[in-house]
């Protein structure tokens, strides 16, 4: 295993706070889909995602490939787990195309557009999500993720840009950016891929450059929904620089603890699904079904809330 650094407060930092610097032109995009307008929305390792005004008041996304790493067997692999995966929490795809652009023909795919954007436009360092809202987000997000893992396919690369938040409501999650997500086949079974993915969201077995399976979505999640809670990194805070085995030795000791306003219950869910064990952190079916819980507890405990403050007012 490689004993390089571990990107990790900085870079997670960055991940929620940078500024996008766009290799293409608008009206170059534009004219290039026939469409009347294009604005940039974001940009990747491996190319920049414009939303596209199609003059009739509707919109839609794509991503333009520029990076020549980014083969075609990686792009056919996003194509197919887009298609096998049917759920409103998973971005929908509409079309493949080749498009002449930025001076060479490149390839794009162009999606449903999610309006609200990405969850990074709503998380700021530091800064903690309500936990009620956490927990509608995290059951969309596992909704989304059991989808996937049905048709095995696996994301691979969860972070909060790859997470659109549609109209801005923290129920409504979408997973976005397929571009690394595997399908478990028996040549992705018998094969152990390069590290891949960002590394400050990566599973133990990722950072040791094993073979991710469908629990490095949870351990994936985990990680994002510790930042939300807690507004830091649940094992690197306070760190830049880290080797690998720096990173899973902190992992294996546990993740910082979550401010005192998060239940219990939560807390432990949380703590699940970042266990360095993979087989410990269960499915996401699994968690679905324990996020509901807590969503229905959360509503009771509301609903008695009221049914109390009425009962001070006649009092």
């Amino acid at each position: 295993m490689s004993n390089d650094f571990v990107m990790s407060t900085s870079s997670y930092r960055t991940e929620l706070t940078a500024s996008d610097d766009f290799e293409l032109d608008a009206g170059e995009v534009a004219a290039a889909f026939c469409v009347q307008a294009a604005t940039p929305l974001g940009r990747g390792a491996f190319g920049e995602t414009w939303r596209l005004d199609l003059g009739d008041g509707s919109y839609t996304a794509a991503k333009v490939i520029m990076s020549p790493t980014y083969s075609r067997a990686r792009l056919d692999r996003e194509v197919e787990g887009l298609r096998r995966a049917d759920s409103p929490h998973v971005v929908k795809l509409i079309d493949t195309a080749s498009i002449d652009v930025g001076g060479a023909t490149r390839a794009a795919l162009v999606f449903e557009f999610v309006p609200g954007g990405d969850a990074t436009t709503r998380l700021t360092p530091g800064a903690q999500v309500d936990p009620g809202d956490v927990v509608r987000f995290g059951s969309g997000i596992m909704a989304g993720l059991a989808t996937l893992h049905s048709v095995d396919t696996v994301h691979r690369d969860i972070k909060p840009a790859n997470i659109a938040v549609r109209n801005g409501d923290w129920g409504q999650p979408v997973l976005l950016d397929l571009g690394l997500a595997r399908v478990l086949d028996r040549e992705s079974i018998t094969s152990y891929p390069a590290l891949m993915g960002t590394v400050p969201f990566m599973a133990p077995e990722q950072l040791r450059q094993e073979r991710a399976r469908k629990a490095a979505d949870i351990f994936a999640v985990g990680v994002v929904l510790h930042l939300m809670l807690a507004g830091t990194h649940p094992f690197y805070e306070g760190h830049d620089t880290l080797t690998f085995t720096e990173a899973i030795s902190l992992i294996n000791a546990g993740p910082a603890s979550l401010p005192e306003h998060v239940s219990a219950d939560l807390a432990a869910l949380v703590r699940r699904f970042l266990l360095p064990d993979e087989s410990e952190r269960g499915s996401a079916r699994r968690a679905c079904r324990d996020l509901a819980h807590l969503e229905g507890a959360d509503s009771a405990t509301t609903s008695t809330d009221r049914e109390q403050q009425g009962d001070d007012h006649e009092r």
